[in-house]
């Protein structure tokens, strides 16, 4: 066992897509249960594997590129935690391909939070560092939500599939100063249904609206009381990522914070929704803004519906991140 540890780092950072991109332009843009009457203006992109299965694919590949960053192998990892939306069945199958085929012999364990699980794994990997329980953790968020809905839901214009693997230890990185959680039970879940015998889930269109008005001030709340925790103020933040799964959530979310808009780091665009994987992605993007520099401090927010919106305090170091794509 290792000694207890005041200081835990994210020391590198992988993400990993499918080959598949889908761009849609304003004039095929639609509305979904989300959308607050604004579409985008410009081209975005969403990326799709074939089939639910090859998450597991993505996954793997997101371990191995984070563990090659920093020269470590597989058998160097204490501990891996995968936040996954959605696995296939209670047995996480996504999880077991990715143990047997890079022969993982740590503990690995799936952790269920929605969309906000990417920092709730790295909120919990992060303490079992510092009370010295293990000294080289992986935390591995993915998604590939799209192929859980009907495909002439709405909402899968906002989904993609996606890994991202993020290596934590008590080293050199990017490190992370405190976290806080709260619950967001009063947001309705999500409800399932099935058609001809296929399963599918869907957001009802109360769901949508009520996130819409309501989750700005959530994500606030919950930014402003991790600076409390920490002894600082949301002025002495440099810079956020807040889990963006449509448009609107930077510029709502900048209000709600009474920051400066230019501050509020969004993704969607680029990648789209990409559940508990979006804030890894959003952190290489801060790591490697120019605007950014080693010292700065940011916070990521993560946000599950009806489950809990974590915030996570980086004091960021450029560490080694990349994003790959892989052939689905």
């Amino acid at each position: 066992m290792a000694a207890k540890t005041d200081r835990v780092d994210i020391i590198s950072c992988a993400g990993v897509l499918p080959d598949n991109t889908i761009i849609i332009t304003p004039d095929k843009d639609i509305l979904t249960v989300f959308s607050t009457g604004t579409l985008s203006d410009g081209p975005r992109h969403i990326w799709r594997a074939q089939h639910q299965q090859q998450i597991s694919l993505l996954m793997k590949t997101s371990l191995l590129n984070a563990l090659q960053q920093v020269g470590m192998q597989v058998n160097q990892l204490d501990y891996v935690i995968v936040s996954l939306v959605w696995p296939a069945t209670i047995l996480d199958e996504e999880v077991s391909a990715l143990v047997r085929e890079t022969q993982l012999r740590c503990p690995v364990v799936p952790v269920s939070s929605g969309t906000a699980g990417g920092l709730t794994a790295l909120e919990l990997a992060a303490g079992l560092i510092s009370q010295g329980n293990y000294r080289n953790i992986a935390v591995i968020a993915a998604c590939s939500y799209a192929h859980w809905f009907r495909p002439d839901d709405s909402a899968t214009s906002l989904l993609s599939d996606g890994a991202a693997c993020m290596i934590l230890a008590s080293a050199s990185g990017s490190e992370i100063i405190s976290s806080h959680t709260i619950s967001t039970h009063d947001y309705a879940p999500l409800v399932a249904g099935q058609i001809n015998g296929a399963r599918y889930v869907s957001y009802p269109p109360e769901s949508g609206q009520f996130i819409a008005e309501h989750y700005p001030e959530t994500a606030a709340r919950c930014c402003r009381s991790l600076c409390e925790k920490a002894a600082i103020s949301l002025a002495d933040i440099d810079a956020f990522h807040i889990y963006d799964p449509t448009n609107w959530v930077a510029s709502a979310s900048a209000t709600a914070l009474g920051v400066d808009r230019r501050r509020i780091f969004s993704i969607f665009q680029q990648y789209g929704s990409l559940g508990p994987a979006q804030n890894y992605f959003g952190f290489m993007t801060l790591i490697n803004h120019r605007s950014l520099s080693d010292g700065d401090r940011v916070i990521l927010l993560g946000f599950g519906p009806a489950a809990t919106a974590t915030a996570v305090l980086l004091k960021i170091k450029k560490v080694p991140v990349s994003i790959t794509h892989q052939m689905t």
